[in-house]
């Protein structure tokens, strides 16, 4: 009896739920119907309103209502500010968002490409928008198991990682392992553990040895060494975990127990 009340308090939340986003995109649609009749369907405040609403419906899993609104603005957004004006580009950006959650990959993928071309050339290689949209691209390519195109853009991520911010920041680290993922997931093993060695000696140098994120790094660098079958190379580097783990948090720390018990399986 517990549980059937417990069912239908949950069933009776989510009504509830889905009740007040109901309402709440009902609003919206009125607020978007006065701008309309007030400012004009092609108005910025009209536009962002509609992009307001698109989102609505895109989070209440409506993907075909927020398509259809995405594509209307970005058709006004190229006609009355043009191809590579920043409205534009951002409404390209959340159509492509829009596709990629409907399932459409390569369309969200050749929109996610124009982004990054209008981007590099209107405000240069360097530009932080720039390293954003090339970087989404990456995920996007891995995502449709275009290895080898996630691979070449996520080494230009990292490239310019290094050249923009430099070797230290906490960015470039993260466009490492990407990159590291990348090259794993696309059975080039050998040189995703080199990538995964540079990380530790990176992260040991900015962050200090004995860093959660450095201690992490070995661990994972050892899992791919075992992988990869250099089991000698693995148990060394495994060893050495365990006596970091156990000298900074005790022998009975679960951290130390499972490196221990990862090194006594072999």
């Amino acid at each position: 009896m517990e549980e059937q009340e417990q069912v239908a308090q949950e069933i009776s939340g989510e009504e509830q739920l889905k009740s007040v986003i109901e309402k709440a995109i009902a609003r919206q649609e009125t607020q978007v119907e006065e701008h309309i009749e007030t400012f004009g369907a092609e108005h910025a405040e009209t536009l962002a309103m509609r992009s307001e609403l698109a989102y609505s419906y895109w989070h209440s899993g409506r993907l075909d209502d927020a398509i259809e609104i995405e594509q209307d603005i970005l058709e006004i957004s190229e006609r009355t500010m043009g191809a590579e004006a920043p409205a534009t580009l951002r409404a390209r950006v959340n159509l492509a968002a829009s596709y990629w959650s409907a399932g459409r990959h390569d369309d969200a993928i050749r929109i996610e490409e124009e982004v990054l071309e209008a981007t590099e050339r209107v405000l240069g290689p360097d530009h932080e928008h720039t390293l954003t949209a090339r970087s989404n691209l990456s995920f996007s390519y891995a995502s449709a198991g275009r290895s080898d195109d996630a691979i070449r853009v996520l080494q230009q991520v990292l490239e310019d990682r290094l050249r923009v911010l430099g070797s230290d920041e906490e960015d470039t680290l993260e466009a490492r392992s990407n990159l590291a993922s990348a090259l794993w997931q696309a059975d080039r093993r050998d040189e995703a553990i080199a990538v995964e060695e540079n990380i530790v000696s990176e992260s040991a140098r900015i962050r200090g040895d004995d860093h959660t994120e450095t201690l992490t790094a070995r661990r994972d660098l050892a899992s791919s060494l075992r992988q990869a079958g250099r089991a000698d190379e693995a148990k060394a580097l495994q060893t050495s975990l365990v006596v970091d783990l156990e000298r900074l948090f005790g022998p009975d720390h679960p951290a130390a127990q499972a490196a221990q018990k990862i090194l006594e399986d072999g």
